[in-house]
């Protein structure tokens, strides 16, 4: 893959991000970021919910409206670590809010990459709407409708997961903020 899209250190870095303050790994971090959004996909696929014009739509606006506002608090991530630079040798608290905007800059860009993701699968489940392969298993036929069993609960996951992590981002750039 071409190192210019290469996605993987800004995805390593957001899991990084889900540590305590101790820097060791989360059990909680990773139940809330992952576990939950999971159970939430699972619940539903088992309700059969399927993705309808509407709420794809209302997904995409959602996905593009926050990759904007999100590459907008990027700059201001940038514009408080220039500040924080500059007042280096007076802030008692420099290494903790340089770590924090670090964690910061990985959550958001994951965020960005997340809405991306939601946007291009929302595209998908459009095109692959009406996709129904049909399996015989003697004289019962199953039908499986990839954009329902596949595709939509993909997109629940990452919307879940895309709005708890915008979670974190507000509550890191409150604690940045008012530190």
């Amino acid at each position: 893959m071409s190192s210019k899209v290469n996605v993987t250190e800004i995805f390593l870095g957001h899991i990084a991000t889900l540590s305590d303050p101790e820097g060791k790994r989360s059990i909680g971090d990773y139940i809330t970021f992952f576990l939950v959004p999971g159970l939430v996909a699972g619940l539903g696929l088992l309700a059969g919910y399927n993705l309808n014009k509407d709420v794809s739509s209302m997904l995409v606006n959602f996905g593009a409206i926050f990759t904007a506002l999100l590459l907008s608090v990027l700059v201001l991530v940038y514009d408080q670590e220039s500040k924080l630079e500059a007042n280096k040798q007076t802030d008692t608290l420099y290494s903790p809010k340089k770590e924090l905007l670090g964690q910061l800059y990985y959550n958001i860009c994951f965020s960005i990459l997340s809405s991306i993701v939601l946007v291009a699968l929302c595209f998908v489940h459009s095109v692959v709407f009406k996709l129904v392969h049909e399996f015989g298993a003697g004289d019962a036929v199953i039908h499986f409708s990839y954009a329902k069993y596949l595709i939509t609960p993909l997109v629940i996951f990452v919307t879940a997961n895309l709005l708890l992590t915008i979670v974190m981002i507000v509550k890191r750039m409150h604690a940045m903020l008012t530190i």
